[in-house]
């Protein structure tokens, strides 16, 4: 049996994981209407000082984050039987793994238009809306790499969800708002570069200076599609095994 190509089934793959989401449209309503929620969060605590702050741009960062854990870590694991039984037939798991980024992409993308709407509409936030959005974009990505790898090495779809806690706590221990950076030490200052949160942010920051640092933005912007790039790669590897690890 010849088995399709990569780009076929991709496609294919696209087509049924995209179907299977609008046909659960309590959920994406859900998962979309968390954001603009979110942003008003934002918009009715930051309205009281009536302008962006840096402690903002790092909740707008993490809620990013946040947005792709929750909307990937369910998605392999629900799935693991048939993934199991489709491999057996040639069933591309690189493939498989895109599809699933490629429609999670377009619901992270959405939620981050929301989520910058809802902010923008009370907070004029300093730098160009664009770039914020790319920057909050990147770190959705980040975080959709990182559940799909934990839902990739999950045995069920409750200890994927339980494990997403661990994923973002880590953004904000290992972050200069939890100590000041001159007080890191040389682990944390090495940990902290791991975290997607953390380059959102600085891309945030920059972009609203008066003085753009043009070289530290996009070099976050490469870090986090980086970052995305290999969690990918890692969440179709995490498949290849058949042993489970959470």
């Amino acid at each position: 049996m010849t088995t399709p190509p990569f780009a076929l089934q991709t496609r294919v793959l696209i087509d049924r994981y995209r179907a299977c989401m609008l046909g659960d449209l309590p959920t994406l309503v859900l998962l979309v209407a968390q954001a603009p929620f979110i942003g008003w969060l934002c918009a009715l605590v930051w309205g009281s000082v009536e302008t962006d702050t840096p402690s903002l741009y790092f909740v707008l960062s993490l809620s990013a984050v946040w947005f792709g854990c929750i909307n990937a870590c369910r998605e392999i694991v629900k799935e693991r039987a048939i993934v199991e039984r489709e491999r057996l037939l040639g069933l591309s798991l690189p493939a498989y793994v895109v599809s699933r980024y490629a429609v999670l992409a377009g619901l992270g993308l959405i939620q981050v238009i929301a989520l910058l709407v809802a902010v923008e509409w009370s907070i004029a936030l300093r730098g160009p809306l664009l770039l914020q959005l790319i920057a909050l974009w990147g770190a959705s990505l980040c975080g959709t790499g990182l559940g799909l790898l934990v839902s990739a090495i999950s045995s069920s779809q409750e200890r994927a969800v339980g494990a997403v806690p661990l994923l973002i706590l880590p953004q904000i221990l290992f972050s200069e708002f939890a100590i000041p950076a001159e007080s890191f030490s040389n682990a944390v200052s090495m940990i902290e570069k791991l975290m997607p949160a953390r380059w959102c942010y600085e891309a945030f920051v920059e972009l609203a200076s008066v003085e753009t640092a043009w070289g530290s933005v996009a070099l976050s912007g490469v870090v986090l599609f980086g970052m995305m790039i290999l969690l990918a790669a890692a969440a179709a590897a995490a498949l290849l095994p058949r042993r489970e690890f959470v």
